[in-house]
């Protein structure tokens, strides 16, 4: 049985493809692969590329999350949600958890104590939750429009980064950070 072979076309250079008649483009179009195909497929999306890369560390984390305890889950829901704007969060019901996604690869989770001693699940200071912002001074205004307490208005700080300093229901450090230039 005699195989048969795709006829192989020679890649079109832009100056060739400007001087092509419009049959001749039209041509050029019926015979590329349809849509969807392995030929067309071949080469990743950036989508496809941007998740499919591993992180900065050793260890490949694509993903990063903070869980934090809560004890007032429909006042931090509402904090997040409504004053910061967060669009994208799940609340598990049965769980009785939040997670919000804060960015392409991360978010924040909250969740009532498990049972077992206090120290176990409230420790001696929590870290701050720092959301990169495009513009902080905007977003100190906006927020504070909205009735938002900081702490810190927005401020060059070491480091490169101009940052405002609010807390949420439950008293945990939130920072609005904004790169700066050197």
């Amino acid at each position: 049985m005699a195989k048969t072979r795709a006829k192989k076309t020679q890649p079109v250079s832009r100056s060739k493809r400007a001087t092509r008649t419009p049959a001749s483009r039209a041509k050029a179009r019926k015979s590329r692969a349809p849509a969807g195909s392995r030929a067309q497929t071949a080469r990743p999306s950036t989508r496809v590329a941007a998740r499919t890369r591993t992180a900065a560390s050793g260890i490949g984390v694509r993903r990063h999350h903070m869980d934090y305890t809560s004890h007032a889950l429909e006042d931090v829901k509402r904090f997040y949600t409504e004053l910061l704007g967060f669009r994208d969060f799940e609340y598990d019901a049965r769980m009785q958890s939040l997670s919000v996604r804060t960015g392409a690869s991360s978010s924040v989770g909250f969740m009532p104590p498990t049972p077992g001693p206090p120290e176990q699940w409230r420790p001696p200071r929590e870290p701050a939750i720092v959301l990169e912002v495009s513009d902080v001074d905007r977003a100190h205004r906006d927020l504070a429009a909205r009735g938002v307490t900081f702490l810190q208005p927005p401020t060059d700080m070491p480091g490169r980064h101009r940052v405002a300093i609010l807390r949420d229901p439950e008293g945990r450090t939130i920072m609005l950070a904004q790169p700066i230039a050197p």
